[in-house]
């Protein structure tokens, strides 16, 4: 008895259907795992040149978000190779560990700078693998947050309570006292404004610029006050 060589075929051919289809399927789950971790190791950068960081916020940042011993470790580094004589910095920054050598202190560094710069990417990276990070571009007037973030919130700055924000705006210090300098940003075209307020503890106040500037503010809302137009943030970093 012969076999239907038609009926043979059609089965194999609809098997080779089912295999090319499993087989694009694990092709499509192993892309998007390694994406999702490249994503994850990716370098986060927020331009600029910081003259705001609040350390310990930024070490407690990280700790939550799994990044703490690396945080610890930038900044050991850093005290470190300054304590050894490799060069000076402003005492304000970096007093986590042993401290560092006081009497050769200068006005700016790039490895301050660097430093900070990397642990602000560690921050970032923290509060994406958390509860997401809002970004407002406050001249544009564009709003942009994660997938996690959009979920459950508004995307209204005006309506964002006890998140974390990086807005981009145009600042202008509007007031300055012996412990702080206030910094304003106009939202869009309408009388709304961002209020930052810069604490000496954490300011580099020599390099706040002179009149209106660009910079970035890495911060959490704290309140909307409707009375003024002024939307409240707690800053953790300023860059320019």
């Amino acid at each position: 008895m012969g076999v239907d060589r038609s009926l043979l075929l059609s089965v194999l051919g609809w098997w080779t259907w089912v295999w090319v289809a499993t087989v694009l399927a694990l092709v499509l789950a192993l892309v998007v795992l390694v994406l999702g971790v490249l994503r994850r190791n990716r370098p986060v950068i927020l331009p600029g040149l910081p003259f705001y960081l609040d350390e310990p916020r930024v070490i407690e940042i990280c700790q939550q978000g799994g990044y703490g011993d690396i945080a610890k470790r930038t900044i050991r580094e850093f005290v470190n190779r300054s304590t050894d004589g490799t060069f000076g910095f402003t005492s304000q920054w970096f007093k986590f560990g042993r401290g560092a050598n006081r009497g050769h202190e200068t006005e700016t560094s790039y490895d301050v700078h660097v430093t900070a710069n990397t642990l602000l990417g560690l921050v970032l990276k923290s509060l994406e693998a958390q509860h997401g990070v809002v970004h407002a571009n406050l001249t544009a007037g564009v709003v942009q947050a994660d997938r996690a973030w959009r979920r459950t919130r508004s995307p209204l700055l005006s309506e964002i309570h006890d998140g974390y924000v990086v807005v981009q705006g145009r600042f202008t210090v509007v007031e300055e006292s012996g412990d702080e300098v206030v910094l304003h940003a106009r939202i869009g075209e309408r009388d709304a404004w961002v209020r930052v307020a810069c604490h000496d503890d954490h300011l580099r106040r020599k390099e706040v610029p002179e009149g209106q500037f660009n910079a970035r503010c890495l911060g959490k809302s704290q309140a909307w006050r409707p009375e003024s137009g002024e939307l409240v943030i707690l800053p953790v970093a300023v860059l320019q």
